[in-house]
Parts: structure tokens; C-alpha cells; sequence
């Protein structure tokens, strides 16, 4: 075993192995990134510098394959950033953006904001009813609603809030009724295709995930106790 120590570090410690540490470094480096555009930028630097390593020393097969890893992800680089600049977001897209998916790239915004639905309701419409498994997830982009348990107003939802995101957690039934109480426009969310798509995009998933928290917690503060299991339906 002492033999063994020894042999692996002699040649790790050998000064032409050092750019290969280094470029390694910076590929474990680009896998801690959750901001692509920062993941990216690491993985190509590691790929450049490990295609150059394997050149010096005549490894032209590794050389190759790491030239193929740094063009590939160059090239998902450019896509990222042409994505991220055409077009631009709405003013309700905007508000949608800044509260709920602060710091994701717009590219991955605008991929999620397609699969949602804008619906706008009128006083009086039932968005959820109580002991139900809500079908969408919803986000108040206007408007207000009345949250009722058994029949009773324990709170409401407006501008900024979600609705159904602790039934979209927990997989569990809606604890409350929530009814509109004014002219309403939500952005909605089917469910599955949503669990789907955040599945894939991790980025999104936690930023999505941390806009529920600060949400609930927004809600636990304007209500009393006893009503926030509605709050939360």
C-alpha cells in the first residue's frame, strides 16, 4: 500500500501534470455552477486547456474528444445567449420573471413561461374548491380572491401570490376554496407538464421552489394561525 501511495504521488506531483490538475479542477468547478452561463464558461476553459495538455504529450485521441466536449459546449454557449436576447418580455412576464425566477438565465424563463397559460376570470369564478387536487399551479399577475375553509373567508390572495403551490409539493388536496373576488389574471401552469419540465431544468426548479417559500411565508404573515392551512391551499 506504502509503495502504491508513493508511485501515485510522485506522478501527481510531477510539474507537467500540473495543467492537467488544473483543468480538472475547473471541470469540477463548472458542476457546482447552478447559473448555466457560469457552468458553461468553466466546462469550455477545462476543455481548452486539457485538448492543449493532451497535445503537448501526443495523445491525439484525447485531444481530439476534448476539443469535440469544448465545441459542444461553446456551442450551447452562443445558443444560450442568442436565446437570451431575442425578443423581449412583456410587463406581466417581467413581474412574473422578478418574483418568482430571480437570477435564471431569460433563456430558461421564457421556456418555462411557455408552457403556462394567461387566463383572465371575472368576480365570482371558483379557481379551486376544497378537498380537490388542483390540476394547476396559478400566479396572481392581477386581481384578488377570497380563500374560504368550510365555507368561512379566512383569507385572500392577490397580486404577487401563488395558488396550489403546496398541493403541487405535497401532491396532496387543496384545504381551501378560493373564489375571485374582482376582475382576476393568473398565469397557470398544468401540473404534470410542469413537474416534467422542472425535472430537467434544476436552475429553474430551485428558483422556482424559493419563490414558494418566500410566498408561503408572506401569507403566514398576513394571516392569523387558524387560517393558514387555507392560505397555503
Amino acid at each position: 500500500m506504502d509503495a502504491f501511495l508513493t508511485e501515485f504521488w510522485s506522478d501527481f506531483s510531477r510539474p507537467e501534470n500540473f495543467v492537467g490538475h488544473f483543468a480538472y479542477v475547473l471541470l469540477i468547478i463548472s458542476m457546482m455552477m447552478r447559473n448555466m452561463n457560469w457552468l458553461r464558461f468553466f466546462a469550455i476553459m477545462a476543455g481548452s486547456i486539457s485538448a492543449v495538455f493532451y497535445y503537448t504529450i501526443g495523445d491525439f485521441v484525447s485531444m481530439f474528444w476534448e476539443s469535440m466536449f469544448t465545441l459542444v459546449n461553446l456551442g450551447q454557449f452562443v445558443a444560450l445567449q442568442v436565446e437570451n436576447r431575442r425578443g423581449k418580455f412583456s410587463e406581466e412576464e417581467a413581474m412574473f420573471i422578478e418574483t418568482c425566477l430571480s437570477g435564471v438565465e431569460r433563456a430558461y424563463a421564457r421556456r418555462l413561461m411557455k408552457l403556462g397559460a394567461w387566463t383572465e376570470v371575472q368576480d365570482g369564478v371558483l379557481l379551486f374548491e376544497q378537498n380537490t387536487c388542483p390540476s394547476h399551479l396559478m400566479f396572481i399577475v392581477s386581481g384578488n380572491a377570497s380563500v374560504r375553509r368550510d365555507g368561512k373567508i379566512i383569507g385572500n390572495v392577490k397580486r404577487g401570490d401563488f395558488l396550489g403551490e403546496m398541493s403541487y409539493l405535497t401532491g396532496k388536496m387543496a384545504t381551501a376554496t378560493v373564489v375571485t373576488t374582482e376582475q382576476t389574471r393568473y398565469l397557470a401552469f398544468e401540473r404534470k407538464a410542469l413537474q416534467e419540465h422542472l425535472e430537467k431544468n434544476t436552475e429553474v426548479r430551485h428558483a422556482l421552489e424559493a419563490s414558494f417559500n418566500r410566498n408561503l411565508v408572506s401569507k403566514l404573515v398576513s394571516t392569523n394561525e387558524q387560517s393558514v392551512g387555507g392560505v397555503e391551499a
